[in-house]
């Protein structure tokens, strides 16, 4: 009896997360997978638990040391968690995956809501299609939400530049 109920619990503790990464919540799409999160290494990066580095789509965030960087690396931390949905969609000139993410227990999409809440600017250059994240953005700026509170904010791109 004892090793059967070990058995049970084994194979419901193993069963378990493979089943939650099958079950696609609503706004999901049918492509996405589930992967598990490493870290964040900032407002528009991720590192996966194979040491895949994914950079979002579609948005560019302040860098950790421009004003919001913090910010914005905090909130992609609270909005990924330890897993997320992800969809593939191209890899970048330094060898990342390029993505969107999907919050894995609620469904939405991370990447547009990184820059509806005003932490990161639309990237037109990389989505200039993206009438989501255009949205966003215009919603971020008239309301004004994070970044958008500061008069004068800084797009990441120049930021480097400098």
């Amino acid at each position: 009896m004892g090793r059967a109920l070990v058995l049970i619990i084994s194979l419901a503790v193993v069963w378990a997360p493979s089943s939650h990464a099958d079950d696609l919540l609503s706004g999901v799409p049918s492509n996405a997978r589930w992967v598990k999160v490493d870290r964040v290494t900032d407002g528009d990066t991720i590192v996966l638990m194979d040491r895949t580095r994914v950079r979002l789509h579609g948005i560019d965030a302040p860098e950790r040391d421009q004003p919001y960087g913090q910010i914005a690396s905090t909130a992609l931390e609270y909005m990924v968690a330890r897993s997320v949905y992800l969809v593939d969609v191209d890899a970048d000139r330094y060898g990342r995956l390029v993505a969107k993410l999907f919050h894995s227990k609620e469904g939405y999409d991370i990447n547009a809501s990184m820059v509806c809440a005003g932490y990161a600017w639309w990237y037109k250059r990389y989505a200039p299609d993206s009438q989501t994240l255009r949205d966003c953005q215009v919603e971020a700026q008239q309301a004004p939400k994070g970044l958008w509170e500061d008069e004068d904010p800084v797009p990441p791109w120049e930021w480097r530049r400098k």
